[in-house]
């Protein structure tokens, strides 16, 4: 009789409430990155897949490429050593902006030639892309899981900016969009941060479009504040995580590497943010947008005593819960 009045109760709260693991999954968001092919933005998908996998984070649908720290064509080719590298190379992959809306400028070509360390890497003969172009796509997903899909943009904005002049409703309908781009000026960070410089009129577009409850920008500017990571950090405590992931990942960074005095990378520090904004110590609204004309076109300009604030910016982090984070997502894959 107590074993029938128990199943019974256990059946009435199910029904009304759902068990833990359907709760969990009907709850789970969507993500898309938006990326540019280097060895960061490798960072940042490899991070995403490793936190979906271990810690029930959201789930990656689809990766949408762009010119940048490559061309396209070896965007496309490293987002396939991406997912292949983590065995998900059943996400689809889209070809997206080749060049910016006005002046293309070049790659400084920071990570290498081919984006990942230069390694001899030869690709497939084929890989599959996916038939409609990266804005298209982004619309699309953004109409199948309205309100559920996340986008981190890494790379110039070109993809959004088009999704935008495409759609209008496009970043209403999004859970949230995550730029990684520009400085808050200062004496330090007085000329223009790369990503926004590639596209300006890109990001002005996007900045346009963006609303303070749908667009969080991290500037470059406060990830050098404040997740300034030292080199022998990166490498002898998260470079030392024995995993075929994280060889990868110190392969990638062997010509970077050498170029800087510390680990200051945004791409995964937007990745991280998207996935955890408990990193978060203080976010600041601002009517945020950037230079199109003269000496100090692409340097981005924040007004943060604006009546009309259109993103929230990342403006301090916690470094500590940072390589937290960091440190146990890539150690997951050493837990049975």
């Amino acid at each position: 009789m107590m074993v029938h009045k128990l199943f019974c109760f256990v059946l009435v709260t199910v029904c009304l409430f759902g068990s833990p693991e359907a709760s969990t999954v009907a709850s789970r968001k969507k993500l898309v990155i938006d990326h540019d092919g280097g060895a960061d933005d490798a960072f940042a998908v490899t991070l995403s897949l490793l936190n979906e996998k271990h810690f029930n984070g959201p789930e990656l649908v689809a990766l949408t490429t762009t010119f940048g720290n490559v061309n396209l064509t070896q965007a496309i080719i490293n987002s396939h050593r991406f997912l292949a590298l983590c065995d998900r190379e059943d996400i689809p992959i889209y070809s997206g902006a080749l060049k910016s809306f006005v002046s293309h400028m070049v790659s400084e070509h920071f990570y290498g030639m081919d984006g990942l360390g230069d390694t001899g890497y030869e690709a497939p003969s084929t890989i599959k892309i996916e038939k409609n172009p990266a804005a298209v796509a982004l619309i699309e997903l953004s109409k199948k899981y309205e309100g559920e899909l996340i986008v981190v943009a890494i790379g110039p904005v070109t993809n959004i900016a088009l999704a935008v002049r495409l759609d209008p409703d496009f970043i209403g309908r999004l859970s949230q969009l995550y730029v990684g781009a520009g400085h808050i000026y200062s004496k330090t960070h007085s000329e223009s941060e790369f990503n926004a410089a590639m596209d300006p009129e890109a990001y002005y577009i996007m900045a346009d479009s963006a609303t303070v409850k749908k667009v969080t920008v991290l500037p470059f500017s406060q990830v050098y504040s404040s997740l300034n990571i030292s080199k022998e950090w990166r490498k002898n405590i998260l470079g030392k995580i024995d995993t075929p992931i994280m060889e990868a990942l110190n392969m990638f960074e062997r010509i970077s590497f050498s170029k800087e005095s510390s680990w200051i990378e945004l791409d995964p520090a937007v990745a991280s943010i998207a996935l955890h904004n408990e990193i978060v110590n203080e976010f600041k609204d601002s009517n945020n947008s950037i230079i199109l004309q003269g000496e100090s076109r692409g340097i981005n300009t924040n007004d943060f005593s604006s009546s009309e604030p259109n993103t929230r910016l990342v403006y301090k982090a916690n470094i500590e819960y940072y390589q937290k984070f960091l440190l146990d997502v890539y150690s997951a894959e050493l837990n049975p």
